[in-house]
C-alpha cells in the first residue's frame, strides 16, 4: 500500500444535512446508512473499520438536520466555536477541545449558537463487521 496523504484545502466540499459543508478526506469503498453525498477518488477510499473521516464546518445559527445511522457510530472532535449538540432526548452545551460520542441507530443534531464558524473532525465507524463483509459483497452501502 502506498503512502496517503492529503490536505483538506485540495478537497471539494459537499453539502452535509442540509446546512454544514463537509470535506471528506478519507472514506470505506461503501457508503453508510445516513452517509452524505461525497465523491472521494478511489485512491482516499483505503479505511477499513473507520467509515470515514471529514473535516465537517457549520456557520453561525445553523444546525444540522436530525438524522440517524443504523449501522455505524460516530465521534465529533470540535476543533473551533461553540453549540450545543442534541443525541436521542439529551442535549448538551460544546466547545472547543470537546469530543462528542453518539451512538448507532441514534437520532441526532448539531447546532452552532455561537458567532464564529464550529469546526470539526467527525469520524465515523462500522459497528457490525458481518454488514461490511455483506455489504462489500453486494457492491455498495446500505440505506
Amino acid at each position: 500500500m502506498a503512502l496517503i496523504v492529503r490536505n483538506w484545502r485540495s478537497v471539494y466540499p459537499t453539502i452535509a444535512h442540509r446546512s454544514g459543508l463537509d470535506w471528506r478526506l478519507l472514506s470505506m469503498d461503501i457508503k453508510t446508512h445516513g452517509d452524505i453525498d461525497a465523491e472521494v477518488d478511489p485512491k482516499f477510499r483505503c479505511l477499513k473499520s473507520i467509515t470515514y473521516v471529514s473535516l465537517a464546518k457549520l456557520q453561525p445559527s445553523l444546525s444540522y438536520e436530525r438524522h440517524n445511522h443504523y449501522d455505524h457510530e460516530e465521534i465529533y472532535y470540535i476543533i473551533n466555536g461553540t453549540g450545543q449538540i442534541s443525541i436521542g432526548d439529551e442535549i448538551a452545551k460544546f466547545r472547543d477541545g470537546d469530543v462528542i460520542y453518539i451512538p448507532e441507530k441514534t437520532s441526532h443534531s448539531i447546532t452552532n449558537d455561537g458567532n464564529e464558524m464550529v469546526e470539526f473532525l467527525a469520524f465515523g465507524g462500522f459497528t457490525d463487521p458481518k454488514k461490511i463483509a455483506e455489504q462489500r459483497r453486494r457492491g455498495g452501502g446500505s440505506d
